[in-house]
């Protein structure tokens, strides 16, 4: 009887194979409905993934653990790449090398790269920008404190980090604490560039802003910078302003000369310029091809020639609405200042440039070569050197061609064209 029903349950398999066979259609129908695909239709999920919990808890002590951990409500996109990386989105402080970052779909594991050590308070960050399957990504981030040891300290280090080009906050900027014996603290800017570092023991460190270009929070060559040195306990006075730019060993020097008007010279160098000095005109010195010196008058940073123009047109403006008035036009109503931008300049310091505009006594000539030599311009690093550029004057513009002012009237017949006598023939 056995034997009857395995012969039955073998010949009804090879009726069901022979026919499936014949019914491709039919067997990719079948593969479709038991894929892991989201059905079709319904609401696109545009939510981001929210935190739910970590591990361990914030501020505790005594802390024996391998990783800090991360809860989230669905899975996390581990497939990104580069800058991507769901590595990149964490920091430990302190830091001993790139950290170790274990993805397990809705969790994710974080510890150093040698592990926690013994008596050590950690701060483990959640970077904004973590994204779900669907690429929905976390707008804020998140950060949890906890000790290895029975404290955690009380001192950290506030301050704010400026884009110092621009004039602005730097959002996101990579944050450094090195201390003596190279153990590094890392902490990261918020979209104002307000920052915290910390819980930090008491001592000295060197506190770096770094705009981290390549994502992978460390201080590269070309990365715009600043550094300091801070003494912990900060005190609540001390308001530490880090002002980051491309910053060389190597002095600023000339690398063109061109006037900008029949008074005005504009000199171009080849690096950032320290806009903290002083620029006065004996450190300039125009000299021409028969040896004459030009006198400089006034030496003004792009900030100063902002200032100018916009005084310039102020004048020019009130002037207008003046004889407007006397003559009796209604004048509109003088319009509202206008709110500052979002990212309008908010650094009091000036920003760091790379031309200066030179005031002259008289006009150069044109077509001429002259000689701009410069000392004491020092760059961010506070290194000067002398330098020098010749520079020719352009050519004056050919005049133009005189024009006829015995015009025809509109609508008067054309004059004919003077005609030339005929050549007297000679008596035959």
């Amino acid at each position: 009887m056995e034997r009857a029903a395995r012969s039955a349950a073998d010949a009804y398999r090879g009726i069901v194979r022979r026919w499936l066979i014949g019914r491709p259609a039919v067997v990719l129908g079948l593969v479709a409905c038991a894929s892991a695909s989201p059905p079709p239709g319904g609401p696109v999920d545009i939510t981001p993934p929210k935190l739910v919990r970590m591990t361990p808890d914030s501020n505790a002590t005594n802390v024996a653990t391998r990783y800090a951990s991360f809860y989230f409500d669905e899975t996390i996109n581990d497939r990104g790449s580069g800058a991507q990386d769901v590595g990149n989105y964490f920091l430990v402080s302190p830091s001993d090398g790139e950290s170790r970052v274990f993805w397990h779909r809705s969790r994710i594991d974080v510890r150093p790269r040698n592990g926690f050590r013994a008596n050590t308070a950690y701060t483990v960050t959640l970077l904004p920008g973590l994204s779900d399957l669907r690429g929905n990504q976390m707008r804020s981030g998140a950060s949890v404190v906890f000790s290895t040891g029975p404290t955690i300290p009380k001192d950290r280090i506030n301050g704010t980090a400026i884009d110092w080009v621009a004039g602005r906050p730097a959002a996101r900027a990579l944050i450094q604490g090195v201390t003596p014996d190279s153990v590094t603290y890392l902490a990261q800017s918020d979209s104002v560039g307000h920052f915290t570092l910390g819980p930090l023991p008491p001592g000295t460190y060197l506190v770096r802003a770094i705009v981290d270009q390549n994502n992978n929070h460390a201080l590269d060559r070309n990365e715009p910078f600043d550094s300091v040195t801070v003494v912990v306990p900060q005190r609540a006075s001390d308001s530490l302003v880090l002002r980051m730019a491309p910053r060389d060993t190597l002095p600023p020097r000339i690398v063109n000369v061109a006037p900008a008007d029949s008074g005005t010279l504009r000199v171009t160098f080849d690096r950032l310029v320290d806009s903290r000095q002083p620029f006065t005109p004996d450190m300039f010195r125009l000299v021409a091809a028969d040896s004459s010196v030009v006198p400089v008058t006034a030496v003004l940073t792009p900030e100063q020639e902002a200032r100018v123009a916009r005084e310039r047109d102020r004048v020019r403006a009130d002037s207008a609405r003046r004889a407007d008035s006397l003559a009796g036009k209604v004048l509109p109503p003088p319009r509202p200042t206008p709110p500052p931008a979002a990212n309008a300049r908010t650094d009091s310091v000036p920003s760091p440039f790379t031309a200066l505009a030179l005031k002259i006594g008289r006009p150069l000539a044109p077509a001429s070569v002259y000689r701009l030599s410069v000392t004491g311009v020092r760059g961010l690093t506070n290194r000067t050197q002398p330098s020098e550029r010749s520079f020719t004057t352009p050519r004056p513009p050919p005049p133009r061609p005189a024009t006829d002012t015995t015009r025809t009237p509109r609508g008067a017949p054309a004059r004919p064209a003077p005609t030339r006598p005929a050549p007297a023939r000679p008596p035959s």
